[in-house]
């Protein structure tokens, strides 16, 4: 049988797969329908799992039993039994477990570098990973956008709203974010920025989009934008520098992801500078390799470590 490597990133909303063989060539690259295990729940994950890994190398004429390393890199692996259950549908697919590494998709660049190593991320909600000395991982915040999330597109997105509701009823004033909020919306009234509200509370991503007007805002000078910013670059800052602190070291790796750090460069550059002031030493980035490609290298890695 031939041997190979697969590395999986699998989202909400798509899953990808890459696989290459021994020499490193790779040999397909495959898109099916993603999930969530932490939302979807076992049975759906365990479907969509199946719908993109099995077509895929029945395609390449592969064995899941020759797999000589798999990372799968997921969305909802957030606690132990999330890893048991993601572990479980591949074994089911004759993948051997010794050959088989699951993580969440958010600690894939940990593996980038040596150890030790760090991930900060800020998308429509934010989560912190550091992988120390000794390999052990550490896991600081982004369990939940009502108590967590904090520096997130989220975050941002409800400090809008709430300036935007303090500016409406006569407690501040944003001459150039509301304006920009209520052109973009068309929410015009305290009473619609509530119906808004308890209609999409639940639906994180309607509120963390948003965070693109406060990005404009601070970018045009408006001053509530920029404090918005400081704070959410405050809690960003507090989530790295207690992911640090677990990890007792004093120099690492800290990459930077998720769609704000990397495209809003006005919160970016004031987490480098509270990280250059407080953690010196530390070298930060952006990775140039995306989650898939690093799953991939990942599995190559686990295969050759002691």
């Amino acid at each position: 049988m031939t041997g190979f490597f697969a590395g999986l990133d699998v989202g909400g909303t798509n899953g990808r797969l890459k696989v290459c063989d021994l020499a490193g060539n790779v040999l397909g690259e495959f898109t099916a329908p993603g999930c969530s295990l932490n939302t979807d729940g076992t049975e759906k994950s365990r479907l969509r799992y199946r719908e993109l890994v099995i077509p895929a190398l029945k395609k390449l004429n592969l064995n899941p039993g020759s797999c000589q390393g798999i990372c799968v890199a997921a969305s909802g692996i957030d606690f132990p039994t999330h890893e048991r259950d993601c572990r479980s549908f591949f074994e089911e697919m004759g993948f051997l477990p010794d050959k088989l590494k699951v993580i969440n998709d958010c600690e894939v660049f940990l593996y980038l570098t040596e150890l030790p190593a760090l991930v900060i991320i800020s998308g429509t909600g934010s989560v912190c990973f550091g992988r120390d000395k000794n390999g052990i991982i550490h896991r600081t915040g982004g369990y939940n956008h009502i108590v967590s999330d904090e520096g997130s597109g989220f975050d941002l997105g409800l400090k809008v709203l709430r300036a935007v509701g303090n500016d409406l009823s006569g407690r501040g004033r944003n001459p150039i974010l509301t304006p920009l909020f209520i052109n973009s919306t068309g929410i015009d009234t305290l009473g619609k920025i509530d119906d808004y509200i308890n209609a999409n509370l639940m639906e994180k991503s309607q509120i963390a989009r948003f965070s693109l007007l406060a990005f404009q805002a601070a970018a045009l000078g408006d001053e509530t934008a920029i404090e918005i910013h400081r704070e959410c670059a405050d809690a960003l800052w507090g989530l790295i520098r207690d992911t640090a602190a677990k990890m007792d070291a004093d120099g690492f790796d800290l990459w930077y992801w998720g769609s704000l750090l990397v495209k809003n460069d006005i919160l970016r550059e004031m987490v480098d500078e509270k990280v250059n002031k407080g953690l010196p030493g530390v070298r930060t980035s952006i990775p140039r390799i995306t989650a898939l490609d690093g799953a991939l290298q990942a599995a190559v890695k686990f295969h050759h470590l002691p």
